[in-house]
């Protein structure tokens, strides 16, 4: 599960106060001890009950601009700064009830869905009661096929009150998230990981003990499909170099399909998905995999 942590009792610090003293540290995001030693100043931070109270309002004068032009999360998330290799964030978390909520779904607050995460991050509750979570933990590995068997362990249904601090860990730590009886608010110090669309995030079947979907997404994937019939000889090139070198495996699952998906002939299309399900990767092989069962039962 997460990793509680002790802040201590800090003083209230002043955002300027808190970002300086973050860049003086020179905060290395892939050390966990890096988020241990950080957790006085955010705690800090949130004992500053007015900050992000005045921080909204100086916003809104400026209709949001700032945060339309740096924030690439939804209005859920208020981005307070972004230093070099982490960043922090301030989460909102609405009741079940609101109309935001109603309007939108629980999903879109990710409520309700088991997921890891593909970066590590440092919470505080700031306001309100806080989200509850159900936290899990896999027992051994898994390669990262959807529908892939998990071994999920339950520990603990937990709530992120005002002062509490935790750390979630990139690819360890699981959780389902509940809202919280009211309005609640939540800061983060959050590991800016150059390339991260290019890692694993995954939701999770908790009931059925399984992988349910890939939840990362890049740039390059959606437009993969399109290089061979509009990108005619040098789009296909294009592919086979992503098959072979790509560095992500899910881009270069990716370029398979598309190279199978463009093939002239079933027997073209086969051969192309059989170098993927033939690759020395384990989540290529059982993507490919994948697809030729789901192809035969259609």
């Amino acid at each position: 599960m997460t990793l509680a942590i002790d802040p201590g009792a800090p003083e209230p610090m002043a955002l300027g106060a808190f970002l300086a003293a973050m860049e003086a540290r020179d905060f290395d995001g892939d050390d966990e001890a890096a988020y241990v030693e950080a957790a006085p100043l955010l705690a800090g931070l949130s004992a500053d009950r007015g900050f992000l109270g005045d921080l909204l309002i100086e916003a809104l004068k400026d209709r949001a601009g700032a945060q339309e032009r740096d924030n690439g999360y939804g209005p859920q998330v208020v981005l307070l700064h972004r230093g070099p290799g982490w960043f922090v964030r301030a989460n909102l978390w609405p009741e079940a009830g609101d109309a935001l909520v109603r309007a939108s779904g629980a999903e879109r607050f990710f409520y309700g869905i088991p997921h890891d995460h593909n970066f590590s991050f440092l919470t505080v509750g700031h306001f309100g009661p806080g989200y509850w979570s159900d936290y899990f933990e896999p027992d051994g590995d898994f390669v990262g096929v959807p529908g892939e068997p998990v071994s999920l362990r339950f520990i603990e249904r937990t709530q992120l009150s005002e002062g509490k601090v935790a750390l979630y860990r990139a690819h360890r730590d699981i959780h389902s998230q509940l809202p919280p009886e009211s309005l609640s608010v939540s800061l983060n110090i959050v590991q800016g990981t150059a390339g991260r669309a290019f890692l694993d995030q995954y939701r999770f079947d908790v009931d059925r003990g399984r992988i349910a979907e890939q939840l990362a997404r890049s740039p390059i994937e959606p437009l993969l499909g399109f290089l061979a019939p509009l990108g005619g000889e040098e789009g296909r090139k294009l592919l086979d170099h992503f098959s072979a070198h790509h560095p992500c495996d899910r881009i270069r699952f990716g370029a398979f399909r598309a190279l199978a998906d463009a093939a002239p002939d079933d027997r073209a299309r086969c051969a192309a998905l059989e170098r993927a399900a033939d690759d020395a990767s384990a989540q290529i092989s059982g993507l490919a995999r994948m697809l030729f069962k789901t192809s035969e039962m259609a």
